[in-house]
């Protein structure tokens, strides 16, 4: 009986001493940074690529292990030397060491990961200059670099860089290794242009025709940068100069259409600026001009005293007008008196690259007039302003403003 007593006591004696062995053995502890440790450039630029395509569920999901992950490299795996040159401002040094005795090492995505850390340290502590200097040497050693370029050109864009940002940006398209890189390059080039139109302002026409014509010189292949550096020629009143980019694409595919648009508005602004001659044919002290009616050449004498363009009713035939095609009957005033006569409407009247659409034409059943089919009057005349040059025989036409 006392030696089981004793046996019992003894038992319990160890398992107490064994408890308090285990409760004041130290346990280990994970240094770790603070939980607002800023992600790294590749990261960053990872994160911006889904973000820009519309896919934001890719965002750093572990702070813990990224906080482990650093600790280890840091100190565990021999950085302490770079992360030395780091955080004292020698870049050139950092970078030079990386690319010479961190060759040897053996976790060379370690270190790019360390470099591109402090990248956006400097760039969380507002220090972008500082960011885009060290980032710039990493890229000169990393030539294939995809992501720490986007993040150039991101924190070139907050400096409102835009040609330092569109410039890399268009460099990194040499350098793009899948469709979704190219997409992503793509949305960022129409973001900074984007960015850029605004921080120029709709005021500086002449700051949006250098905007494009560099867009155009380092991407000539995106016709529709012709089109917007065209427009805003056009508004600098540099037409010569907006034909110009126009003609380029006029027979595009996609912005064809548009630029033949904008050729021939451009056509109607000129003629707008500009008195435009038209060759007169002299009959005693009148004067006869060629124009076409509906596309078809049809010769007519000038009457300021006619209140409409009239024509013989053989001329009207000709044009393929029948009578039940008139829309009325009217009285006209001609140089031989009033007569009634019958009220058309036409597509299109033109005296060389002057053109009046949906015009009346009056045709009546007797107008003798040698060597002309009508009379032109004044409801064409007065679309615009006109005035007769009788010595030299000329019609100046000039659309009204």
């Amino acid at each position: 009986m006392n030696k089981l007593v004793v046996l019992t006591v003894l038992m319990i004696g160890v398992s107490v001493g064994w408890l308090l062995r285990v409760a004041t053995e130290p346990v280990p502890v994970v240094v770790s940074q603070s939980t607002s440790l800023p992600e790294s450039a590749l990261e960053m630029g990872e994160r911006t690529k889904n973000l820009l395509l519309g896919d934001k569920t890719n965002v750093p999901s572990s702070e813990a292990n990224r906080q482990i992950s650093v600790v280890n490299e840091q100190h565990a795996q021999g950085f302490d030397e770079l992360t030395a040159l780091l955080n004292t401002g020698r870049d050139a040094e950092a970078i030079d060491w990386y690319a010479t005795q961190g060759r040897s090492h053996s976790n060379m995505k370690g270190m790019r990961r360390l470099i591109n850390q402090h990248v956006n340290r400097r760039e969380q502590q507002n220090d972008v200059a500082g960011a885009i200097q060290l980032l710039k040497l990493l890229i000169g050693q990393l030539p294939q670099a995809f992501d720490e370029r986007v993040v150039l050109a991101l924190l070139y864009q907050r400096q409102q860089q835009f040609y330092e940002a569109l410039t890399v940006i268009f460099d990194t398209l040499t350098v793009a290794s899948s469709t979704a890189e190219l997409t992503q390059l793509d949305l960022l080039v129409e973001q900074t242009v984007k960015s850029a139109k605004k921080a120029i302002g709709d005021d500086d026409i002449n700051a949006q025709v250098k905007l494009y014509e560099f867009l155009i010189q380092h991407r000539a292949a995106h016709t529709p940068y012709y089109i917007e550096l065209a427009a805003w020629l056009i508004k600098a009143s540099r037409l010569d100069a907006a034909i110009a980019q126009l003609t380029v694409v006029e027979h595009d595919p996609f912005v064809g259409d548009v630029a033949q648009q904008m050729l021939q508005e451009i056509d109607r602004q000129r003629l707008r600026l500009l008195e435009t001659p038209i060759t007169l044919l002299r009959k005693g002290s009148h004067f006869m001009v060629d124009a076409s009616l509906n596309q078809q050449d049809v010769r007519l004498l000038i009457d300021t005293g006619a209140s409409f363009t009239v024509l013989s009713r053989s001329a009207a035939q000709q044009l393929g007008l029948q009578a039940s095609d008139a829309v009325k009957k009217i009285v006209v005033n001609t140089a031989n008196g009033t007569t009634e006569a019958l009220l058309y409407r036409i597509e299109s009247m033109a005296l060389g690259v002057f053109t009046v659409s949906s015009i009346d034409i009056a045709v009546v059943e007797q107008l003798q007039i040698t060597g002309a089919a009508g009379l032109l009057g004044m409801n064409f005349l007065e679309q615009f302003d006109f005035r007769i040059d009788q010595q030299d025989a000329q019609l100046f036409l000039k659309y009204r403003d």
